[in-house]
């Protein structure tokens, strides 16, 4: 029963593609193709990642922070006001 299993493949099967051993060597202008695609993915998905980043951390309540950060206390400046 296996050898008919094994009898109902086609060539042209997709996952037997693989099989067919090594694939021939890329020339120079298709790899450099694909670093620039790859570059480009990576700039790509990091400013996607940044702008999720910002819209997560927007509302946050910066300006406190800040403040903390510049060692400017909010209460001494109202008193200079």
């Amino acid at each position: 029963m296996a050898e008919e299993e094994e009898g109902d493949r086609d060539e042209d099967d997709v996952f037997l593609a693989f099989a067919q051993g090594p694939a021939p060597p890329r020339g120079p202008i298709l790899r450099a193709l694909d670093k620039a695609f790859f570059i480009f993915l990576a700039l790509f998905l990091a400013v996607l990642m940044l702008e999720a980043a910002y819209k997560l951390l927007w509302p946050i309540p910066w300006a406190n922070l800040w403040g903390w950060l510049l060692g400017t206390p909010q209460k001494e400046e109202e008193l200079e006001l």
